[in-house]
């Protein structure tokens, strides 16, 4: 389950999208992102590189795609959490 779910956000986090600033759905799912994270035994250092990459990768893109790939990551992690 490990591996799956690093693999999970690792694959969120280079397919997300935004403008420069981050979209209300794309806090939304990083809230998810990093409740997983902690789940998962991350410690804050690794949390705080996560949300520093997912900002990054947010930004390259328009904010409509930022909101609809952030929409579709939080529907996945909702599904993953459960």
């Amino acid at each position: 389950m490990n591996k799956l779910t690093s693999c999970l956000i690792a694959c969120c986090i280079l397919s997300l999208s935004a403008c420069s600033q981050i979209p209300k759905e794309c806090e939304e799912s990083w809230d998810k992102l990093e409740a997983l994270s902690k789940q998962m035994g991350l410690n804050e250092e690794q949390i705080k590189e996560q949300k520093k990459q997912f900002e990054e990768s947010i930004k390259q893109q328009s904010k409509e795609q930022a909101i609809q790939m952030c929409q579709t990551q939080s529907t996945f992690l909702g599904l993953v959490g459960k």
